[in-house]
């Protein structure tokens, strides 16, 4: 399933982990923003065919720590300290997913970041999280930046 224009395929994972177990996302930057998406397949539904919610919050978090490592020019391993999520509305099969994190506030070890996530424009889930810094600096974590500095 294709994404809308500017969108390009982020960078994936080993096989076997779990990016790109559910993925696969796609990423477009938009001035000091950056949006990150995905097409609700059958294999990310619930028994009412729509997007699991575990699915879309397992896409927050992604979203929350990829794109906040990404506009904060952190380069780091991020781990989840609290991710809050509100679920709004469905996201209904076929539907285009996406997001724009934000970052909060960058401490000396944590990031603290917000996205809204929408289905076709509708919002269907908030989501905030704490992030602890896991490590130094990693160039494996700065997969997305390279990327898209080369597609711009």
């Amino acid at each position: 399933m294709q994404a809308p224009a500017g969108y390009v395929p982020m960078p994936g994972h080993d096989p076997g982990i779990y990016n790109s177990l559910i993925g696969p996302f796609w990423a477009r930057p938009e001035d000091e923003a950056l949006a990150i998406g995905f097409r609700v397949e059958p294999r990310h539904s619930n028994p009412a065919g729509q997007c699991h919610g575990g699915m879309l919050a397992g896409f927050a978090d992604i979203v929350l720590v990829g794109g906040c490592n990404y506009l904060a020019r952190l380069s780091r391993f991020l781990v989840t300290v609290s991710l809050t999520t509100d679920f709004l509305a469905p996201a209904p099969l076929g539907a285009w997913v996406e997001a724009r994190p934000e970052v909060l506030t960058v401490t000396r070890s944590t990031l603290f970041g917000q996205c809204l996530v929408t289905a076709e424009g509708v919002p269907v889930l908030r989501a905030s999280g704490t992030f602890r810094f896991g490590g130094g600096p990693d160039p494996r974590f700065d997969r997305l930046r390279r990327l898209l500095e080369g597609h711009s």
